[in-house]
């Protein structure tokens, strides 16, 4: 079974590595909204739905997000090094 977190708990992280915060990140388009999007979704186990209203958008926008954010991975090493970052970063607060 596995372990959700909250979204605070998820959003820190994330925060940490990049210095922005989730109103920031909320106004970017592209790879740290998309990668904030999918670690909601895989880690947080928050649905698509929620995360559309976090983000101040439709649903399918946040799945497309996502699936964008596979093609991305693959080419931007630097992005592919931020979502390890953040998630190692999670890996350490499990007693939070």
């Amino acid at each position: 079974m596995q372990r959700y977190r909250a979204k605070e708990e998820i959003i820190r992280p994330i925060e940490k590595e990049t210095g922005k915060n989730l109103e920031e990140i909320k106004t970017q388009k592209g790879g740290l909204r998309q990668l904030t999007m999918d670690v909601l979704y895989r880690i947080g186990g928050i649905k698509g739905v929620e995360i559309g209203r976090i983000f101040d958008v439709h649903y399918s926008t946040v799945s497309q997000g996502r699936k964008r954010l596979l093609e991305k991975l693959q080419k931007d090493r630097k992005l592919r090094e931020l979502l390890d970052c953040v998630e190692k970063g999670l890996s350490l607060c499990l007693s939070l």
